[in-house]
């Protein structure tokens, strides 16, 4: 398959985009790619600077230094500044750079994780490309080797097999099919169609991959997170929907994508956006079969 050797890094110099940074530049040697360290100029930004009595000159120079301290012989680290907003403009920017991946630094503060989480899923919906989410979990040096792949009813899901997929036939990585027990059966035939269609994926990738049974009831997510932590994998896959077909309450309280992407064990998420083909009497149509 065709590594990353594109991918975009939002750097706002806090330690969780250094830690996105080294995730993007560990990746890209693997292709001899290019990082492309991407800072929005916003009004916080600005009021950052201006409260540290530094101006716009000494934020390029700070920013092409932490670029140049990190390209190695196969990775090429670039800096860029935009003004604009960072939901809007890191999108922009991966078209107009040609990013094929985002990795993202988010702040998994205590008490604070559901709302910060929900800007992370916010830039993550804004996006047409995958997504890594990563806190402060150092990459392991050979990258990514275990990937948790949740299985639900979502009828999205289909879209995240292939893209997870690639993943693993980069990083020669494993698949741990984690799938959800339903107790309606109508949800349960949706979660096993989903499971076959995504073990046949594997298959004709030749991705090795195994299942594992889960008997258990209540909240998906944090048996997700206890599978993952349990496991001591190196991602958690999942797929993500434009926040225009969600619940803004969802978002803002306990959506189970927030709470996978600010993890306690701080495995970093990697986010499929689903792809909308269509929406009729409220329901939305999905890319795919």
């Amino acid at each position: 398959m065709e590594k990353h050797r594109n991918i975009l890094v939002p750097y706002d110099f806090t330690p969780e985009a250094e830690c996105a940074l080294k995730h993007a530049v560990c990746i890209a040697e693997m292709g001899k790619g290019t990082v492309h360290m991407v800072h929005i100029l916003d009004k916080k930004s600005q009021s950052k600077l201006k409260s540290n009595h530094k101006s716009e000159e000494d934020l390029r120079k700070d920013l092409a230094r932490i670029a140049a301290e990190h390209c190695t012989e196969n990775a090429q680290v670039l800096d860029l500044v935009k003004e604009g907003d960072i939901f809007h403009d890191i999108s922009n920017a991966a078209s107009e750079l040609g990013a094929d991946l985002i990795i993202f630094g988010t702040h998994g503060v205590r008490g604070m994780q559901h709302i910060l989480g929900a800007f992370a899923l916010k830039l993550v919906t804004s996006a047409t490309l995958p997504v890594i989410i990563v806190q402060r979990r150092p990459i392991r040096a050979n990258g990514y080797k275990k990937i948790v792949y949740p299985v639900d009813e979502n009828p999205y899901s289909k879209q995240k097999a292939y893209a997870v997929a690639d993943f693993a036939a980069e990083h020669n990585a494993e698949i741990l099919l984690f799938p959800k027990k339903n107790h309606d059966e109508h949800f349960q035939n949706y979660t096993n169609g989903n499971l076959r269609y995504s073990e046949k994926v594997f298959e004709e990738n030749g991705i090795p991959f195994t299942i594992s049974e889960n008997n258990k009831s209540g909240s998906f997510d944090r048996q997700v997170i206890e599978f993952a932590a349990a496991h001591d994998a190196d991602l958690i896959s999942i797929i993500t929907q434009d926040s225009d077909d969600m619940d803004l309450g969802d978002i803002f309280v306990g959506s189970e994508d927030v709470h996978i992407i600010n993890n306690d064990a701080e495995i970093p998420t990697l986010c499929i956006n689903a792809v909308v083909s269509m929406k009729v009497g409220g329901l939305s149509g999905v890319t795919g079969t």
